[in-house]
């Protein structure tokens, strides 16, 4: 009887794997802030463990940084009204390519509609999007200039 194993193929096949599974983890990344809707003068920034990770005004701009430590991380929108905290972010979601839409009082399209209750409240939205992968995002609202947590959903593939 013939074997089907073949020692090539095989020792080919855990190379690739060794290969692949020694990539190197991308060093640093690029957000947009792509959208701001009704918030004005304001300044976001992510911090872990109350070390700055990255400070910039609110506008549509490039976020640049190097990839942080495993842990969550807190996202600040601040105003001259407030701080609206976002805590305990998977760093996951900061250590990828993404656009970033921040927003005051807007009920996004794409909100699930579950989600109607907040119109007319005062909250703050975030919205993290892959920019490699639609599938892969993070969204939360809080109640604005607060932490506490109204809503979020996350996806990633």
């Amino acid at each position: 009887m013939k074997s089907i194993f073949n020692p090539i193929k095989f020792i080919l096949l855990l190379a690739s794997l060794a290969i692949i599974g020694c990539a190197k983890q991308q060093e640093s990344h690029t957000q947009t802030i792509s959208s701001v809707d009704g918030i004005f003068d304001a300044e976001l920034t992510y911090l872990q463990e109350d070390s700055i990770i990255v400070t910039s005004s609110l506008t549509p701009s490039d976020l640049n940084y190097q990839r942080i430590v495993d842990g969550d991380v807190s996202v600040l929108v601040t105003d001259a009204s407030g701080t609206s905290t976002f805590e305990k972010v998977p760093s996951k979601y900061i250590n990828l390519d993404a656009t970033i839409e921040v927003s005051r009082n807007v009920f996004q399209k794409y909100f699930p509609e579950e989600w109607a209750e907040m119109k007319g409240q005062q909250y703050t939205t975030i919205y993290i999007k892959s920019k490699k992968d639609d599938g892969v995002f993070y969204m939360r609202c809080v109640f604005t200039n607060s932490d506490q947590e109204i809503a979020k959903y996350s996806e990633d593939f």
